[in-house]
């Protein structure tokens, strides 16, 4: 591991755990310039691991939950759908979501 890792903007200090953002008037920045005229190269930008499929469908399960919910919170709202005819399981959530909403004072899903 080099003492400098690359990332977005500037490097990252690996040695001091700190970030040194791309300025002529950070002494971090110049002595990490002079490192570099030294010979040295830093590390490169950490990539990230692809995302595994396990990982895309519990991904796609929140988002299709959220969707849910909002429809039926739509539905509800608007009269379109009697909360008596949602089907028990799906209305226990229903309700229990509607609940945590209500107890945090956020409208959103």
């Amino acid at each position: 591991m080099a003492k400098y890792r690359l990332q977005e903007l500037g490097v990252y200090d690996t040695e001091n755990n700190r970030a040194i953002p791309d300025s002529v008037q950070n002494v971090q920045w110049i002595e990490y310039q002079q490192w570099l005229t030294d010979g040295n190269t830093p590390d490169p930008i950490p990539i990230d691991a692809p995302p595994t499929a396990e990982g895309l469908l519990k991904a796609s399960d929140v988002q299709m939950i959220r969707a849910v919910d909002w429809l039926l919170e739509y539905l509800v709202g608007s009269g379109t759908v009697l909360l008596a005819d949602i089907p028990t399981p799906l209305k226990n959530l229903y309700l229990e979501r509607k609940a945590q909403r209500e107890a945090v004072g956020s409208p959103q899903v």
